[in-house]
């Protein structure tokens, strides 16, 4: 029963399929090899109605092995990237089922290191960097796993669809924006191979070499007191203390005269040590590095009546002759007046001038001023407008500020928004990680370069192919100070990209106050050059005209970059694309284009035309009413193929299928097709059999006289002319040309034969004498005539089995022949062949 069911399946299968898959079992049925290691799969089945099994593989194939259920490929040094071993078992009937071994084939990389791109020295705060991972010579590219740290911490995991079977070097890139926590901070990318469950454990890996960065940022104050009470005549210490990188430099000012100041530095403490305040003042701390400066105020209030000295901060009471340092404990009440700022917010390019007015419409109080680092006007008393102005604004962090003390000494102030702008040093583009040509299908970075700008919260950064808009790339990071900003664009070009030109151009949007049209800088075009595989465009049919069409000359079109070698193959073999196709260079072609990107085929079906000729013979003989074979004897070899027009005495003419004798003579072939012209003289010989030209005859003759009888025929080939005669051998035979002519003296029945290969056939003339008795005579004759036919018939008989042939026989006027003149009175009766007519 099992067998039966067997027998059904596999038969079911064989309907279905034409081919019968039988269990391929291959252990371990995947492999995952690094390269130059070693190798070994087995191969097995449990059925047993087959030939035998074998594995084909560019390396390790075992050949065809019979009567095998087990087949081992092994390879000791596996170098073949793209290797697909697939082993096959071949049926009893002929049938073939076979498995692929999946491979993959590993390589580590040989190194991974991590840089900075465009740039080089201490980052800033704030400011977008580049990172890149260059891992050389790795395969597969689809098993990597890039992963970015910063010390232990994992930061990114970057994985690849691109499937590359063979080596190569992949760059993986990470941005980031340092900040001041960031200063001395480790960064490291690690290239690892994950090749799955049959893959190595745990995966190969290699880490680069840890990148130490240095992060500079702007001053930033430390935590401390802006307001100190004193009593009058003592002494105080005010402390500043800030942050930077590179260090900054800290400078105090006063808006007073008074005091005696001392400045002293530990660390990132600067102390201003005053003796015997008098009087309020506020002290102005400025600390600065080359990323910014900024400004921290501290006042001092003296502790004395409010009667002897107003001023513009409340007063409390202190002890004469000592030195303070205090907490803030007391501030000034703040009022809020109508201060009005004109223009209410400036935007200044960087070294220019700038004057700004601050105006108020209320009378009750003492003065105005301006605080600023650079332009400050001081307390200005009994005035309503005070105007701040610098000749030359460079302090990036500056702000401005504009205030007014009322007579009961509270303060209201406004600061005027500023911003300094500078346009960029220089902008330029370039390919990241990669030089040359680009290959159509792949993704390359570009980078756009901007040094020096400020502020980098107003830069626009555009992206253009030609003058296509790609991408706007805008910046949420504050940073008052010039900074280099980098943007990135990915790109896939396309073959339709070969040749184009990328530019990135940086743009100032500085608002409404700002320069319009918004300063502008555009870098100089990158032409990029985009290889990719060839293509083919072919007409899948083609006519050729012999030896004035090589295969270079069919309308092909062959795209490509580089440029592809171009080959062509029939039947497998490399063909010269610039030799003339000859007529026996028709069939099927392969054309197939090469470049460093890939290779593409296309298949051309080629006609070859030519001029027609004749392959015919000269002569042509045929049996008279039988079908001739004209059309296999006489073709011609041209193409396109032609009409043959038969010409007889210089006019068209029929050929009928069967001929007969009226056919036969010389004839003009001729033919001719778009590429020339072809004739042909052909003579055709109808062959028939022998024919007498008159019938059958009797003769009267007087006794004792001499006669001669004619027998003329015609026959093709010309026939074999005989007599036989039935009373006497007393006679005498002549030949002229068809015409046989016998002399006799004695009377009786006289026959004369016609042969040739096609027949023979008789004429009889009975000679009769005057007197004689006619009964004896028909007697002889019947007897004669039987013999006769008897004779003939064996005659014919043994002429069958012997080799037929062709005669000459060349016709003789029959005029010229002499005739026996039966009697002086019969020379004018005889017929027009010469034979005598009855006396």
């Amino acid at each position: 029963m099992i067998s039966l069911q067997r027998m059904l399946s596999l038969l079911m299968l064989v309907l279905l399929h034409g081919v019968v898959t039988f269990p391929l079992e291959l252990n371990p049925p995947r492999v995952v090899v690094k390269y130059g290691d070693s190798v070994s799969v087995n191969c097995s089945t449990s059925s047993t109605d087959h030939e035998g099994m074998g594995w084909e593989a560019t390396l390790g194939g075992t050949g065809f092995e019979q009567h095998v259920n087990v087949v081992t490929w092994t390879v000791d040094n596996l170098t073949d990237w793209t290797i697909e071993p697939k082993c096959y078992i071949t049926l009893n009937d002929g049938n073939q089922s076979s498995k692929v071994l999946p491979v993959i084939l590993y390589k580590t990389p040989d190194s991974v290191s991590i840089s900075v791109l465009s740039h080089s020295g201490p980052m800033v705060e704030g400011t977008e960097y580049q990172l890149q991972c260059d891992i050389q010579n790795i395969a597969p590219q689809q098993n990597l796993v890039v992963k970015w740290y910063k010390g232990n911490e994992l930061l990114d995991n970057v994985t690849y669809s691109n499937v590359s079977k063979t080596p190569v070097d992949v760059s993986a890139t990470l941005m980031i924006i340092p900040s001041r926590d960031d200063d001395e901070a480790q960064y490291s990318c690690r290239a690892e191979l994950d090749l799955g469950p049959e893959g190595p454990q745990p995966h190969p890996t290699v880490t680069s070499e840890p990148l130490n960065i240095t992060v500079h940022y702007a001053p930033e104050f430390l935590p401390g007191n802006d307001t100190v009470v004193v009593r009058a005549d003592s002494d105080v210490s005010l402390n500043c203390s800030a942050e930077g990188n590179p260090p900054p430099e800290l400078r105090w000012t006063n808006n007073t005269a008074e005091g005696n100041a001392i400045e002293t530095t530990v660390g990132h403490l600067r102390t201003l040590y005053i003796s015997r305040v008098t009087a309020n003042a506020t002290y102005n701390c400025t600390v600065t590095n080359r990323l910014g400066s900024i400004t921290k105020q501290i006042h001092v209030l003296v502790d004395v009546p409010p009667q002897q000295h107003p001023t513009m901060f409340s007063t409390a009471p202190s002890t004469p002759g000592t030195m303070t340092t205090l907490q803030a404990t007391v501030k000034p009440k703040v009022v809020t007046f109508p201060l009005e700022l004109n223009p209410p917010r400036v935007v200044v390019r960087y070294g220019d001038s700038v004057s700004v007015n601050c105006s108020t419409s209320f009378t009750d109080h003492e003065g105005m001023g301006w605080e600023a680092t650079l332009g400050g006007t001081g307390f200005e008393q009994h005035v309503n407008v005070v105007t701040w102005t610098v000749d030359n604004l460079t302090d990036w962090t500056i702000e401005p500020k504009c205030y007014i003390t009322l007579n009961d000494g509270n303060q209201s102030s406004k600061v005027l928004p500023v911003i300094l702008y500078k346009t960029l040093d220089s902008v330029f583009i370039s390919v990241l990680s990669h030089s040359g040509p680009m290959v159509e299908g792949t993704e390359y970075q570009l980078q756009c370069d901007i040094q020096n700008i400020a502020p980098q919260q107003n830069l626009v950064v555009k992206w253009y192919k030609g003058n296509e808009l790609l991408d706007n790339v805008t910046y949420s990071n504050v940073s008052k100070t010039p900074v280099d900003v980098s943007a990135t664009l990915m790109i896939i070009p396309s073959r339709d990209d070969d040749g184009a030109q990328y530019s990135c151009r940086a743009e100032l949007d500085l608002g409404p106050e700002g320069p319009q049209p918004h300063p502008t800088v555009t870098s100089e075009p990158l032409n990029i050059t985009v290889h990719y595989k060839p293509v083919i465009e072919c007409p899948s049919q083609y006519s050729a005209v012999e030896e004035n069409s090589p295969l270079d000359r069919i309308p092909c079109t062959f795209n490509g970059n580089p440029p592809p070698n171009v080959v062509w193959y029939q039947e497998g073999r490399q063909v010269n694309a610039s030799a003339p196709l000859a007529r026996t260079d028709f069939g099927q072609y392969v054309v197939t284009i090469t470049n460093d990107i890939g290779s593409t085929s296309s298949t051309v079906h080629i006609t070859v035309e030519y001029a027609p000729k004749f392959d015919c013979t000269d002569q042509y003989e045929v049996k008279e009413n039988e079908n001739h074979n004209l059309s296999v004897t006489c073709t011609v070899d041209g193409n396109p193929s032609s009409k043959i027009t038969w010409l007889k005495a210089q006019q068209e003419v029929d050929i009928p299928q069967s001929l007969t004798r009226e056919n036969r003579g010389e004839y003009t072939l001729v033919t001719n097709n778009t590429h020339g012209k072809a004739t042909h003289k052909l003579v055709i010989n109808v062959l028939y059999a022998p024919e007498f030209l008159l019938g059958n005859d009797t003769v009267e003759v007087s006794a004792g006289s001499d006669v001669s009888l004619n027998c003329s025929a015609e026959g093709n080939p010309p026939p074999e002319m005989k007599w036989n005669d039935t009373a006497t051998s007393k006679v005498k035979l002549s030949t002229e040309g068809r015409q046989r002519t016998v002399r006799i003296t004695t009377a009786g029945i006289y026959i004369c034969t016609a042969t040739n290969i096609f027949g023979t056939v008789t004429r009889t003339t009975t000679v009769t004498i005057k007197g004689g008795s006619t009964i004896i005579i028909w007697v002889i004759a019947i007897i004669v005539l039987v013999a006769i036919v008897l004779v003939i018939a064996l005659k014919v008989f043994c002429m069958c089995k012997k080799r037929q042939g062709y005669y000459n026989f060349i016709p003789v006027n029959q005029s010229n022949v002499p005739l026996m003149p039966l009697s002086t009175t019969g020379v004018d009766n005889h017929d027009p062949e010469g034979y005598p007519t009855k006396v």
